[in-house]
């Protein structure tokens, strides 16, 4: 499988909610609430999970990428080897 194309994602990566790794922004929308209107975004990680969820619920913090910080077994270089 080929991509001639390199995508760099138009917001900041957000750390997936499931599993800690990269994740990006791919939508960002408003629905309708009680008492107000929330804002939500879809988020997809980079082993292909996908959330839609409040904005509040992101992590504030940026996604860690080393096995000391994200914990055993969650190396995104050693995942990416596979």
């Amino acid at each position: 499988m080929s991509n001639d194309k390199i995508h760099s994602p138009a917001e900041p990566l957000v750390e997936c909610p499931a599993c800690g790794f990269p994740a990006e922004i791919t939508d960002r929308f408003t629905l309708r609430g009680a008492p107000a209107a929330v804002e939500h975004v879809k988020v997809v990680c980079v082993t292909r999970h996908w959330f839609t969820i409040p904005i509040e619920m992101l992590a504030t913090e940026p996604p860690r990428l080393g096995p000391a910080e994200a914990g055993a077994g969650r190396d995104l270089g050693e995942w990416a080897r596979r």
